[in-house]
């Protein structure tokens, strides 16, 4: 989770690279792969990805499972909420649809299959925890009991679009860095409010930041991280900004396009 110079050289996947910024894999390698599913985050590890971004849910026994929506259709084109099934009967549901089911069978993962998986490649995750509109009484405490399990700690960000969920992580978890998913810009002056709440990440979609925002958020030592990002100009505007955490479908192409052998 390191903030990254021209001349800074950091290790990936075992090689050496150059490294301007984090690249984070959206979902795993979700623009060839089929999203938040184990091949997805196994492919994103292999691309040289520096960190994977997630998505969490409960399942109706209470378990954290790995999957973006709070229904199944999109990507396992079923029409039942993921609250409504056990970690059981979701680790046996396909969740390939998005890639046409080309894959064969990748299940829905739960949190601590991945965290099994994560813990000795070297790569930090971003969770994000499902809170709105659907909120699910507990989830936080689940996510970190977990996190801890596997002594994960200084390689994670905790992140949400619920204000209150990313507040209450850093009560729980004060050492753990937090980041404030946001879609639209609604607070002039967010940076100084953050760094206040004690919040360390801000993670924007990329049309909503300019060249005043970025500067705000910087001088008040708040790190972004910025969504979606898949095209090779606007990585490279991100770059320009010094942003810290690239966040992209695609981390093969940011890999390819920012790091060369040294």
């Amino acid at each position: 989770m390191n903030i990254l110079t021209d001349s800074d050289i950091v290790k990936c996947s075992g090689e050496c690279y150059l490294g301007f910024m984090d690249i984070i894999a959206h979902r795993g390698l979700s623009g060839i792969y089929p999203e938040n599913t184990m091949l997805a985050f196994s492919k994103a590890v292999e691309a040289g990805a520096d960190g994977i971004e997630l998505d969490v849910h409960l399942s109706s026994d209470g378990e954290v499972m790995i999957i973006h929506d709070e229904s199944l259709k999109r990507t396992a084109g079923i029409d039942r909420p993921v609250s409504s099934m056990t970690r059981s009967e979701l680790e046996r549901t396909n969740a390939g649809k998005t890639r046409d089911d080309s894959f064969g069978l990748t299940p829905i993962p739960s949190l601590e299959e991945y965290l099994s998986f994560i813990k000795d490649t070297g790569l930090y995750t971003n969770i994000e925890l499902k809170t709105a509109p659907v909120y699910y009484p507990g989830i936080e405490e689940k996510t970190l009991a977990l996190v801890r399990r596997f002594s994960l700690e200084d390689r994670i960000i905790f992140s949400s679009f619920n204000w209150l969920s990313v507040l209450y992580m850093k009560r729980l978890a004060p050492g753990i860095p937090a980041g404030l998913l946001i879609s639209q810009p609604r607070i002039a002056n967010i940076g100084r409010e953050m760094r206040d709440a004690g919040i360390e990440c801000y993670h924007p979609d990329y049309p909503i930041l300019s060249d005043e925002a970025v500067a705000e958020l910087h001088d008040n030592g708040i790190r972004i991280n910025v969504w979606t990002v898949d095209g090779e100009d606007d990585m490279r505007q991100c770059q320009s900004w010094g942003i810290e955490g690239l966040i992209t479908n695609r981390a093969d192409r940011a890999v390819s396009l920012f790091r060369s052998r040294v």
